[in-house]
């Protein structure tokens, strides 16, 4: 006896042992389990690769047999029958012994044969009548291998079952079973090549600049959407041309590409496009074993390297209008008439005194705005030299004077592109100036300076100056024609001395937030300072006010007084009104209360202005400082009462 034919015994013997230990009786009849018609599919749906794989090589091994009272079968790793092909009514036959489509041919449930043996065994097995456990199929031949994958986990398996026995049947049978392991290999790496392709484009495309990929030839062979949508070209113009049609100096370009030079930050309009936008390129060589082999272009536009920059250079707006303290009638209006026209794409001009909050008002105008997300770029007209203002504004080429720099440099215009550009102190700028600044606002293009190609710009312009513009332009020193132009929706912020009822917030916001700063403990203010605060003139508005605050937080509440003797001689005369309960031996008397907090404050100052003026309203607002509005407001809000 072989050892092969001794092997096949031994498998056999011990497979009827399996069978009689699960209960099954070889008399009785067998009892397959079915799949259900949604199992079916789902487990057909999973099979698809080992179907795939198959089908070709099943049908190359039906044309080689006589399949007359043959059934070709396919089964997967479970031995759940997929595929049944051959004698289609000898394929009846067998389906009603259990060997049919969505039917598991395990041996618990078939007893030994062929299919269900070769997956316990994991080896091919032939068996012939009696050889099977089941007295019912001792009438069928079969034969059966497993299919294995490349790391040689069982997959599946293919088998044989027919009314007489043929001896080549294993060596056909493995000989298929090798040749759709090596098909499905292929589609495994098919597969893995096409999931790692949708991986790299889901990546490419998740990118926030544009990519292409080209081949040493200029031609593409990888691109995300964010590339199209910059250049504005559709994929098959992409596809079809060599990029040398869309950069412009693609020699150039790819000649220091195959030295394997990197190139970072050209700015580029790209030829042959819809779109005509800066763009900031980047060239990096493709190399292969010391072979250039091809190049990877990233794509920026301009305005979002511009917003980068702004971020991190501070050009970009703080403050929005919950900045901005006053409750006066003044600012009120003020505020609520910027929100107004915050997202117009109008110019506006900001006109009043120094220290009043122009550029406050301006970024909370921006923040308010559509442009809100874009950069918020300021220029101090009157801190730029007449000769540097142009190239500040408007930028400058490679090589426009002696000392550029290298490659260029970008003006305030375009890292302002989509946001907005704060012009300060507007009525300082040069009248030849004030000419290219009127023709940018009317166009929208600018041009660099020793440059040829213009560059489209869309800024948002707020322009402030503490000047009359009205009598510059009678001394010929401001266009009248800017004017017009920027002074298209005009804001004048009320100097402080007429908004005197702010002064009270402005103090308690100032002491605490400086305190805060400087980390010191906000300190004590006598009443006489407190109301020389409401009373003083402030020609150096909130400006003014914040650094005599801030000195004072310094001093730890010491006063150190840099005002004129004229200012405080022409101070209205309200030093000799008494603090309340205070004693009148110490009216006079320089003493420091606590200051606990500024409506307790006002409080006191209210109710014993009501007390010594007798309710004389007028009186009271005009000593105090207040409309009387606000006045009224107040003392509702303290539950003041007076004797009107």
């Amino acid at each position: 006896m072989s050892s092969s034919k001794k092997k096949t015994e031994d498998i056999i013997r011990q497979s009827f042992a399996r069978c009689m230990a699960s209960g099954l009786e070889r008399r009785h009849l067998a009892r397959p389990h079915h799949l259900r018609e949604s199992e079916l599919s789902e487990k057909m749906e999973r099979s698809k690769q080992l179907m795939a794989a198959s089908e070709p090589n099943i049908s190359l091994l039906k044309s080689c047999i006589d399949t007359k009272g043959i059934s070709i079968l396919l089964a997967d790793a479970d031995g759940y029958i997929l595929k049944v092909t051959g004698d289609a009514v000898f394929a009846k036959t067998i389906s009603k012994y259990g060997f049919a489509v969505g039917v598991q041919v395990a041996e618990d449930s078939l007893g030994t044969n062929a299919i269900g043996t070769a997956l316990f065994e994991k080896t091919p097995i032939q068996l012939s009548g009696k050889e099977h456990f089941l007295f019912q199929l001792e009438e069928l031949h079969s034969v059966a291998t497993p299919i294995t994958s490349s790391k040689g986990t069982i997959i599946g398996v293919i088998g044989i079952i027919a009314k007489e026995e043929t001896p080549s049947w294993t060596t056909a049978l493995k000989e298929t079973a090798a040749a759709i392991r090596e098909a499905y290999t292929l589609l495994e790496a098919k597969q893995q090549l096409s999931l790692s392709n949708s991986l790299y484009d889901s990546i490419i495309n998740a990118l926030n600049h544009g990519l292409i990929a080209v081949n040493r030839v200029g031609k593409t062979i990888r691109y995300n959407q964010r590339a199209l949508a910059a250049i504005g070209l559709s994929s098959s113009d992409l596809e079809r041309y060599n990029i040398s049609r869309f950069i412009p100096n693609w020699e150039s370009i790819q000649s220091s590409m195959s030295r394997k030079e990197s190139i970072f930050d050209e700015e580029i309009v790209f030829e042959n496009a819809t779109v005509k936008e800066r763009y900031a390129v980047n060239f990096l060589p493709i190399v292969t074993k010391d072979e250039y082999e091809g190049a990877i272009i990233l794509i920026r536009e301009m305005k979002r390297v511009y917003n980068i920059v702004n971020k991190f250079t501070g050009m970009n707006a703080r403050y929005t209008f919950e900045d901005i303290i006053g409750e006066s009638y003044e600012m009120q209006r003020v505020i609520e008439y910027a929100k107004i026209v915050a997202d117009s794409p109008s110019t506006i001009l900001i006109e009043g005194e120094s220290g009043t909050g122009k550029e406050l008002l301006a970024q909370s105008i921006h923040t308010y705005s559509k442009r809100g997300n874009a950069g918020f770029v300021a220029v101090n007209c009157g801190a730029l030299p007449e000769t540097l203002i142009e190239s500040e504004l408007f930028g400058y080429d490679d090589g426009a004077f002696t000392g550029a720099r290298k490659g260029g440099k970008p003006g305030k215009f375009e890292l302002a592109n989509g946001g907005t550009l704060f012009l300060d102190e507007i009525g300082e700028m040069p009248i030849d100036m004030q000419v290219k600044l009127l023709r940018v606002i009317q166009e929208g293009v600018i041009t660099r300076v020793g440059g040829s190609k213009e560059i489209p710009v869309s800024v948002r312009i707020i322009a402030a100056t503490n000047k009359d513009l009205k009598e510059e332009i009678k001394q010929g020193k401001f266009r009248l024609d800017l004017y017009y132009r920027l002074s298209v929706i005009p804001l004048r912020i009320p100097s402080l001395k007429e908004r005197k009822e702010d002064i009270p917030m402005l103090i308690s916001y100032f002491l605490h937030s400086k305190a805060l700063k400087l980390n010191k403990d906000v300190p004590e203010i006598s009443s006489e300072v407190y109301r020389f605060l409401l009373n003083y003139s402030w020609p150096g508005n909130v400006r003014e006010l914040e650094n005599f605050i801030e000195k004072t937080v310094n001093l730890n509440g010491n006063i150190v007084w840099d005002v004129s003797k004229d200012q405080v001689k022409n101070l209205p005369n309200v030093g000799n009104i008494p603090l309340l309960n205070e004693p009148t031996d110490r009216r006079s008397a320089d003493r420091k209360t606590p200051l606990i907090t500024i409506d307790e404050m006002e409080k006191r100052m209210i109710t014993q202005a009501v007390k010594e003026l007798e309710g004389n309203i007028s009186q009271i607002a005009k000593i105090l400082g207040l409309s009387r509005n606000t006045l009224y407001l107040k003392m509702r809000k303290y539950g003041i009462q007076h004797r009107g």
